[in-house]
Parts: structure tokens; C-alpha cells; sequence
């Protein structure tokens, strides 16, 4: 195989990871549900699957935590406020996991989240 073919390969392969990485997350503080997406091919089909998600689980008054088009990890970590209300923490597009799991566990201390548990994590980059 040529270089020239190895290249486009290359290319057309970091291409297509790009184009599945967006990400979303919805939460409903008022039931606790939350919804998210990841590897999605669009931010709107991302944003429309996480919203979607939070509503089957019985969100109620949903809001948008976070969305991305850029590649990399993904935490979410979950915790209870002092009333019991559930908490949660989104860190999206990081280039490593320990940053995002850090990240995400600051915005759930930061939303009043105690014991708190990592619910998730993906990297995107690679599909997984």
C-alpha cells in the first residue's frame, strides 16, 4: 500500500471519529432523572437522545447540564444533597479520565452532592 493511501486512511479514520463525538447531558433535580448521550453524530442528535433519555426516566422539568462536539472523556458522578435530593456532575471532552473524573466530581460538591459515586465514564475518541 502506498503512503498516499495509508495517509487518506488515516485521515478518513480520525475524521469519522471526530464527526461521532458529540455529547449531552439532561437532568431533572426536581425527580432526580438524567439522560445522556455520547459518540453521537450530531450535537442536536446528542442533545435530542439525552433529552429524551431524562424524560423516560421520569425528568419533569428538564434542563441542558452540558453538550460538546469535542472528542474525548466523559464523566458523570452522581451524589445527595442534605435534603436527599440527587446531585450530579458532568465532565465532557477531556483528554485524559482523571482530569474529567475530577472535573465531574467538583461540579457535583459544587451543586451540594455528598458521597459521591462515579456513574459513568467513556472515551469517545476511541468508541468506547
Amino acid at each position: 500500500m502506498k503512503k498516499k493511501e495509508v495517509f487518506f486512511i488515516a485521515l478518513l479514520f480520525l475524521f469519522t471519529s471526530i464527526l461521532k463525538a458529540q455529547s449531552a447531558v439532561y437532568f431533572c433535580k426536581s425527580t432526580g432523572a438524567f439522560g445522556y448521550a455520547y459518540g453521537q453524530n450530531t450535537i442536536n442528535e446528542a442533545e435530542n437522545k439525552a433529552y429524551n433519555a431524562c424524560k423516560d426516566f421520569g425528568g419533569t422539568n428538564i434542563i441542558k447540564l452540558a453538550s460538546t462536539s469535542k472528542t474525548g472523556w466523559g464523566v458523570i458522578a452522581v451524589g445527595y444533597d442534605d435534603a436527599g435530593y440527587r446531585t450530579i456532575g458532568v465532565a465532557l471532552g477531556y483528554d485524559n479520565m482523571e482530569n474529567a473524573k475530577s472535573a465531574a466530581k467538583k461540579y457535583c460538591a459544587d451543586a451540594g452532592g455528598h458521597d459521591i459515586t462515579y456513574y459513568d465514564f467513556w472515551n469517545d475518541w476511541d468508541g468506547n
